[in-house]
């Protein structure tokens, strides 16, 4: 019985072992946007007023990892694009976890006017004092 419970547990470890996973000598990743679930526009009280954005987003597993963030002002509008990555075809824990970041638009803004900033399809919208 000994050897049996032996034999099922070294085969566990080394199917453990060998199964893919996340690993960080994995080259080739995968990037898509990223799942937004929150998006808040504050303004610092500064000279001048700072824009800042905050972003909750979502990871989709434990290989799931934050990648870039890419803002782009047109016309009235500032277009954010988060991005995640992972490794193609990595087993990966099914866990759902979150990322945040605050981007600092700046003030290059016209006061009174009425902006809105989208993030991956999610929008806000504020009035520049």
């Amino acid at each position: 019985m000994k050897i049996k419970l032996l034999v099922m547990v070294l085969l566990l470890a080394a199917s453990m072992i060998a199964a893919p996973g996340c690993d960080s000598e994995q080259t080739e990743l995968e990037t898509e946007a990223a799942p937004i679930h929150e998006v808040s526009v504050s303004i610092a009280e500064s000279y001048p007023e700072q824009v800042i954005v905050y972003i909750k987003g979502g990871l989709a597993d434990s290989c799931t990892t934050f990648h870039d963030l890419t803002a782009e002002h047109s016309g009235n509008t500032i277009y954010i694009e988060v991005t995640t990555e992972r490794p193609v075809d990595a087993v990966c824990a099914q866990i759902y976890r979150y990322f945040e970041r605050n981007v600092n638009l700046g003030s290059d803004f016209t006061s009174g006017q009425t902006y809105t900033v989208d993030v991956n399809g999610v929008t806000e919208t504020f009035v520049y004092p």
